[in-house]
């Protein structure tokens, strides 16, 4: 096995409020090694964006980050944020959500990718703008030298959210986070943006970690998952192995809430989508024990109420196959 790209080590993250430290991220691990994606999934407020921005430390003043996370052999949490300016978008890049907001109303396209050229490249005049143009036609937008002069309302969302991508890769990083990349577009842009990340994924090494709500997406494009919860990994798996076999309630209800558009069977005859009771919980106000046990369906009882389940290996799987729960697929784990 190569050396991991990124390996992330009992990461918390905690701010500071008025009614005390709200819990965000609780102990998450995870290795992404080169020319790998790795999924993170989970409900809103499970910890996912939280915990790849802490890695770049782009979190307010109030957060409390500790743990580890090693990226290509230096320790990046505690870094001051001189040294973790150059591991932005050289080392690590990042694509948002929603890049109508992430990218600025007032400058052209060829002004915020020139930024983010200059802050990685020795390159300027005419240099950034040649490049420019070679990132926006690398991204699949045509006629890029005209597009340069556009502006974010300019485009379509499609675009701009291609154009994101440009500015992620200007500095040719090694890793690239999406965090819920494809969300905010519909399914045929989606499709594309996805094949084009694959794309230029197969073209750089690099690793990927995708960020997402979405296990229709997680299914045609990671290699390994990680399941979260209240900000816990609750369970972590190949891919094949956790579709296959999910071993936690939470996976099986997010797996059960998929609708299955081939299904041959008439609409009268098909299952009903699986729906999970009541809310995550706030993270100012964990419970005890299992953060999952008052919404689970198996069978939560004392020992769930007052004792967190460990990751641990699930039985009959692959080693790498690990869930936190005492009731794996309904059988009592010892």
């Amino acid at each position: 096995m190569t050396t991991p790209l990124l390996a992330v080590d009992d990461l918390h993250v905690a701010f500071r409020t008025r009614r005390g430290p709200a819990r965000v991220v609780n102990g998450l691990s995870f290795e992404l090694h080169p020319g790998r994606t790795l999924a993170v999934v989970g409900e809103s407020g499970s910890g996912k964006s939280v915990s790849s921005l802490a890695l770049l430390g782009l979190l307010p003043g109030t957060a409390d980050v500790r743990g580890s996370a090693i990226f290509d052999g230096d320790e990046l949490i505690g870094r001051s944020e001189e040294d973790l300016r150059k591991v932005r978008g050289a080392g690590i890049g990042m694509v948002f959500q929603d890049p109508m907001t992430s990218l600025n109303p007032v400058l052209t396209i060829e002004r915020q990718i020139g930024e983010a050229l200059r802050a990685h490249e020795k390159v300027s005049g005419d240099g950034v703008r040649s490049r420019a143009a070679e990132l926006l036609t690398e991204v699949g937008i045509p006629d890029a030298t005209t597009r340069l002069r556009a502006y974010p309302h300019q485009l379509s969302g499609g675009m701009r959210q291609r154009v994101m991508i440009a500015i992620a890769l200007a500095g040719n990083p090694k890793v690239l986070i999406a965090d819920e990349a494809t969300t905010a577009l519909d399914v045929t842009v989606q499709a594309q943006i996805i094949e084009l990340i694959e794309k230029l994924q197969d073209e750089h090494g690099m690793g990927v970690v995708w960020i997402t709500h979405d296990l229709g997406v997680v299914a045609g494009i990671a290699d390994h998952v990680v399941v979260m919860y209240a900000g816990r990994c609750v369970e972590e798996g190949a891919v094949d192995e956790l579709f296959g076999r999910p071993a936690h309630p939470y996976t099986r209800g997010l797996l059960g809430a998929l609708p299955v558009v081939d299904d041959p069977r008439p609409a009268r005859e098909r299952d009903e989508l699986v729906t999970m009771p009541g809310l995550p919980p706030d993270p100012a106000d964990l419970p005890p024990g299992c953060a999952f046990h008052p919404r689970c369906p198996v069978r939560a009882d004392a020992r769930c109420a007052t004792e967190p389940p460990p990751l641990a290996p699930v039985p009959g799987s692959a080693a790498e196959h690990r869930a936190a729960s005492f009731y794996v697929a309904g059988g009592e784990r010892a």
